[in-house]
């Protein structure tokens, strides 16, 4: 099973592994608009069905351990993928966000254990945003928040200030701008690059917080 690629910075970093002001790729400055939802404080998990509905569940790597408890999230959530996906003919594989206490500072969310979805791999196809949405509703979960759509980079920025809509929504703590985990930014319609990487970025919270001039 496919492990989710990897998404790089919006920024460089200079000498002292610092933030800079220069894009970490060419193409972040070529999208006029951008999707921006919300970088949680988890554990990246895969739930993959295989042609004729076999089930694997991972973490982000195939080393990765999850706990009995996490498992058990997974597979249910598996077991409805595998109802959905019956006449697909392909393989797939969902991702998402395992998130709650003691799951890195995710207890900041929520007082229990859940799964946020963030993609869908179908054969070789990335599904666009919407049915991904129509993905996570049939198997019982929600996605991660988007926190903006049809922005400029500029404005896509300005959504790692905001509070975390994912501790609003699952009745945690209200996050102070700037304090929750980062923002993932992504084109709609989705735009490859020449290696054929999908065009989006990630920023964290603590990489550009309310005091930065940019």
């Amino acid at each position: 099973m496919i492990e989710y690629p990897k998404i790089e910075t919006l920024y460089d970093r200079d000498e002292r592994f610092k933030v800079t002001d220069v894009l970490r790729c060419p193409e972040f400055a070529l999208p006029k608009e951008w999707m921006v939802t919300e970088k949680i404080d988890g554990m990246n998990a895969r739930i993959g069905v295989s042609v004729g509905g076999a089930l694997e569940l991972a973490g982000r790597t195939d080393k990765a351990s999850l706990t009995p408890d996490q498992l058990a999230i997974l597979g249910e959530i598996g077991e409805r993928a595998v109802e959905h996906f019956a006449e697909t003919d392909v393989d797939v594989v969902l991702f998402g966000e395992l998130y709650g206490p003691k799951i890195q500072s995710g207890g900041k969310y929520r007082s229990d254990i859940a799964l946020r979805l963030f993609d869908v791999l179908v054969g070789p196809w990335w599904l666009e945003w919407d049915d991904v949405v129509d993905v996570a509703a049939s198997v019982g979960v929600r996605t991660v928040p988007v926190i903006a759509t049809h922005v400029p980079l500029e404005g896509a920025l300005t959504a790692v200030r905001l509070p975390s809509m994912t501790a609003v929504e699952d009745g945690g703590a209200k996050l102070p701008s700037g304090d929750h985990e980062g923002i993932v930014a992504r084109t709609v319609p989705q735009l490859f690059d020449r290696q054929g990487r999908r065009v989006q970025w990630k920023l964290k919270g603590r990489d550009f917080g309310k005091d930065d001039p940019r």
